[in-house]
C-alpha cells in the first residue's frame, strides 16, 4: 500500500508542476495538459472521498466542509492533534496522509515551517528534525523520507 501513497504523490506532485507550467507558459498549454491537469484533480478527489468513506469509524457530520475545519484546526494545534480533534468532534477519520491531501500543499508547508520554527527555538537540530517527523510519518517533500536537507529547505 505504500508503493501505492507513492504512485499517488508523485501523480499530484506532477499535477500541481504542470499546473503551474501552465499557468507560466500558457502559449505552450495544450488542451490534453489542461484537460489532463483537471482529470487528475477530480480523479484524485474522488479517491480521498474512497479512502474517506472507508476509513471513517462513524458518520461525519451532513453538511460539513472538512477542508476549512482542518486548516482552521491547524492555525493553533499540530497534525496530529487535528486528526484527533476531527475524529472526536466531527465524526471523520483520516490518516495523516489523507489530511495532508485535503488540505493541501500550500497549508501543510506553513504548519511544517510554524513546527518547524517552534522546534529550532528549543535548539533541536536538522537531523533531529528529520528523524522525529519520520517517526511520525510525516509526509517528506522531495523524497520518500525526510532528512537534514529537506529540512533546511524549510528554513527558506
Amino acid at each position: 500500500m505504500e508503493n501505492c501513497y507513492e504512485l499517488v504523490s508523485a501523480m499530484d506532485a506532477c499535477a500541481d508542476r504542470l499546473d503551474v507550467l501552465n499557468g507560466l507558459f500558457p502559449e505552450l498549454a495544450t488542451p490534453n495538459t489542461l484537460a489532463g491537469v483537471i482529470q487528475w484533480r477530480q480523479r484524485r478527489l474522488a479517491m480521498a472521498d474512497q479512502n474517506f468513506l472507508d476509513n471513517a469509524k462513524r458518520e461525519p457530520q451532513a453538511g460539513i466542509d472538512v477542508r476549512s475545519v482542518a486548516v482552521n484546526l491547524l492555525r493553533q494545534n499540530s497534525l496530529e492533534d487535528v486528526l484527533d480533534l476531527l475524529a472526536e468532534q466531527h465524526s471523520v477519520a483520516l490518516s495523516l496522509h489523507e489530511l495532508v491531501q485535503i488540505i493541501g500543499k500550500k497549508e501543510y508547508l506553513v504548519v511544517l515551517r510554524r513546527e518547524f520554527n517552534e522546534l529550532l527555538k528549543n535548539a533541536i537540530s536538522f537531523e533531529q528534525i528529520a528523524t522525529l517527523w519520520n517517526d511520525l510519518e510525516r509526509p517528506a517533500f522531495g523524497g520518500p523520507n525526510w532528512n537534514s536537507r529537506s529540512i533546511s529547505m524549510l528554513a527558506g
